[in-house]
């Protein structure tokens, strides 16, 4: 999960977040260097304007990454297969 990542991407820092949040610059740190609940990670992509699932965007590319190659079983057609 790149938490930070995403809120840099998005044209803030961790302190406006922290503000906007109404915690501490040590609140925010613990917050994206730990395991936050989706009601967390919903205030921060309501506050920088994006979509929870952006948080795990690395996590869904290695899965993308490491799933097999599946085949539709009368072409021989590779099948493409995203998670939303």
């Amino acid at each position: 999960m790149d938490i930070k990542g995403v809120i840099k991407a998005h044209g803030y820092t961790l302190i406006d977040v922290a503000n906007k949040m109404e915690i501490t610059k040590g609140g925010i740190s613990q917050i994206v260097n730990g395991s936050p609940n989706v009601k967390t990670l919903r205030t921060i992509a309501e506050i920088i304007g994006c979509k929870v699932g952006d948080f795990f965007t690395d996590e869904m590319s290695e899965v993308e990454n490491t799933a097999p190659v599946l085949r539709c079983p009368h072409c021989g057609q590779e099948l493409k297969i995203t998670l939303e």
